[in-house]
C-alpha cells in the first residue's frame, strides 16, 4: 500500500471530521418551562404609591443613587477584596482549564519516544550443531500521532458543553457580584440607620429631660406629686437604655462589613454619617422579560441547560462507529552511526463500532437526558424566582410607602394629643399620667418611622438588586486572583 494511498485516507477523513454528521439536534435558546407575564402586578401598586415621584432609568452601578462617596468606596473595595468573589474567579479558572482540556481532544495527539534494548537469545538446532545463540541490540527514536476523527460531533459536543459551562460559571460569578453589592448598601444603612436611631435618642432624651425638669420645678411649688416625677425619670432611663443596645447593632453591623470587604471583624472603616439620605429616583417600571435578560443567575441556569444538550448529544454520539488515525516516524537500527539510513514510517486506520456492552451507552443517554431535564426545571425555578424577587421588591416598597404615610398622620396625631394633654395638665384639667403617656407615644412613633424610612431604603435596595444590571460586565479579576489563575 502506497504512502500516497495513505495520505489520501487522510485527507478524505480530515474531511469527514470538517462536516462531521450531527446526531442531536441542540436547542440552543431554551424556553423556560413557566410563563413569563408581560407585567408585574406590584409594578402598578408601586406606581400608584409613587405615583408624584420622579421615575428614571435603572442606574447600572445602582448604589452610586444614594449619592455618598464612602459607600461607593465601600462597593469597590468589596468587589476587589470579598473571598468569596475571590472563589468565584478561581472556579472560572476552573471551568477554562477544563474547557480547554475538553478543546485538547480535537486536535492530533503527538508523542516522542526513544528507546534501547539488548537481547540475547538461544537457539536449540539439535545434532552435531547444538546450541546457538545470538545477542542483538536495537537503538529506537521516533514521533507517533494520534487522531481521532469527529464523525457524529462526539469530541465537538463535548468542547461546546464545556465553553458553555464557562460562560456560566462567568454568570455564577456575576451574580455573588450583585449580592456582595446589595449585602454592602445594606449594611451601610443599617450602620447609618442605628446612628441616626442613636442621634435621636438624643433628641428624644433632651425632651424628656425638659418634661422632668418642668415636673420637678412643679413638684418644688407643690404642684406636682413625687411619683409623677418618679413617672418622668423612669422615662428618661428608659431612652437611655436603648442605647447599649443601638451600640451593639451597629458593632455588629460593622463587623459583618468588615468580614464582606475580606478583612477580620473589627477592621471595617467607620461610617460616621448619622442622616438616612432620601429614597432615590424610583426606577421606572420593568417589564419582566428584561428583567430576565439582565439577571446573571437566569442567564447561567439557561447556559447549563444547552449545555447539558450538549451533552445528551455526546452521549448518543458515543454509540456509533470511531475511527482513529495513527501514525509513526522514527528510526530504528542496532547502532546509533546506522540511524541515517534505518528510517521507518507506518499510518493505520481503525474503524471500532460499539456492539455489546451491557446497555452501559444506552444508560448514560437516559442519565444526561434526565439531567437536562433537572436543569431545565431548575432553569424554571430560578426563573420564578428572578420574578418574585421582583414582585416582592415592588409590593413591599408600595406598602411600606403606604405605612409611612399612615405613620406621619399618626404621629401628627399624637404630637397634637401630647399638646392638648400639656395645657390640660397646666390648667389643672388631668394629671401627669395623660402627658407622659402621650409623650412616649410620639416618641415610640418617632422611632418607629426612622425604622420605617430605613426599610423602604433597603426595600428599594432589594429591588435594585432584583433588577439586575450590565454592569457586571466590566469586572476583571483582582490582581491576585490573576497570579493564581496562571
Amino acid at each position: 500500500m502506497s504512502v500516497s494511498f495513505h495520505l489520501r485516507a487522510v485527507a478524505l477523513s480530515c474531511a469527514l471530521a470538517a462536516g462531521g454528521c450531527a446526531v442531536h439536534a441542540v436547542d440552543t435558546e431554551p424556553e423556560a418551562p413557566v410563563k413569563v407575564p408581560d407585567r408585574f402586578a406590584g409594578g402598578a401598586a408601586g406606581a400608584a404609591a409613587a405615583a408624584s415621584e420622579e421615575r428614571i432609568e435603572t442606574p447600572d452601578r445602582w448604589w452610586r443613587a444614594f449619592g455618598d462617596s464612602q459607600l461607593d468606596g465601600l462597593v469597590e473595595t468589596a468587589l476587589d477584596g470579598n473571598l468569596d468573589l475571590r472563589r468565584a474567579w478561581a472556579r472560572l479558572a476552573q471551568a477554562q482549564a477544563i474547557a480547554r482540556g475538553a478543546a485538547s481532544a480535537s486536535w492530533p495527539q503527538i508523542t516522542a519516544d526513544a528507546g534501547f534494548t539488548r537481547q540475547r537469545s538461544v537457539f536449540n538446532i539439535g545434532g552435531a550443531v547444538g546450541t546457538l545463540s545470538n545477542t542483538m541490540s536495537v537503538w529506537t527514536l521516533g514521533l507517533g500521532a494520534r487522531y481521532e476523527v469527529d464523525l457524529w460531533r462526539k469530541i465537538a459536543s463535548t468542547e461546546d458543553a464545556t465553553a458553555l459551562e464557562v460562560r456560566a460559571t462567568r454568570e455564577d460569578l456575576e451574580t455573588v457580584a450583585m449580592t456582595i453589592s446589595g449585602r454592602v448598601t445594606e449594611l451601610w444603612l443599617g450602620i447609618v440607620g442605628e446612628r441616626a436611631g442613636l442621634a435621636l435618642l438624643d433628641e428624644q432624651k433632651a425632651v424628656a429631660q425638659q418634661f422632668l425638669d418642668l415636673v420637678q420645678a412643679r413638684f418644688g411649688q407643690g404642684l406636682a406629686s413625687a411619683l409623677e416625677v418618679y413617672q418622668q425619670r423612669q422615662q428618661l432611663a428608659a431612652l437611655e437604655a436603648q442605647r447599649p443596645l443601638v451600640a451593639g447593632r451597629i458593632a455588629t453591623y460593622e463587623n459583618q462589613l468588615a468580614v464582606l470587604l475580606g478583612g477580620a471583624p473589627g477592621g471595617a472603616p467607620e461610617i460616621a454619617r448619622a442622616t438616612l439620605p432620601p429614597p432615590p429616583p424610583a426606577p421606572t417600571a420593568p417589564i419582566p422579560a428584561d428583567v430576565l435578560g439582565r439577571r446573571p443567575d437566569v442567564r447561567s441556569a439557561q447556559l447549563r441547560v444547552v449545555a447539558a444538550d450538549y451533552r445528551v448529544g455526546a452521549a448518543i454520539a458515543d454509540r456509533y462507529p470511531s475511527l482513529a488515525l495513527t501514525g509513526r516516524v522514527g528510526f530504528q537500527a542496532p547502532d546509533l552511526a546506522d540511524f541515517i539510513d534505518s528510517w521507518i514510517w507506518s499510518l493505520a486506520a481503525s474503524l471500532t463500532a460499539p456492539l455489546f456492552d451491557g446497555g452501559r451507552r444506552a444508560a448514560e443517554v437516559d442519565r444526561t437526558r434526565a439531567a437536562m431535564e433537572d436543569l431545565l426545571l431548575g432553569y424554571g425555578q430560578v426563573v420564578l424566582q428572578a420574578l418574585l424577587d421582583v414582585e416582592g421588591a415592588l409590593v413591599n416598597e408600595a406598602r411600606q410607602r403606604d405605612n409611612l404615610a399612615l405613620q406621619d398622620d399618626q404621629l401628627d396625631l399624637a404630637r397634637k394629643t401630647l399638646n392638648e394633654a400639656q395645657v390640660r395638665y397646666a390648667n389643672g384639667l388631668v394629671d401627669y399620667l395623660n402627658v407622659l403617656t402621650a409623650l412616649r407615644a410620639v416618641q415610640q412613633l418617632e422611632q418607629s418611622k426612622l425604622a420605617a424610612e430605613r426599610q423602604l431604603l433597603g426595600y428599594r435596595v432589594q429591588l435594585y438588586r432584583a433588577l439586575g444590571g450590565a454592569w457586571t460586565r466590566d469586572l476583571a479579576a483582582p490582581a491576585k486572583a490573576k497570579g493564581d489563575a496562571k
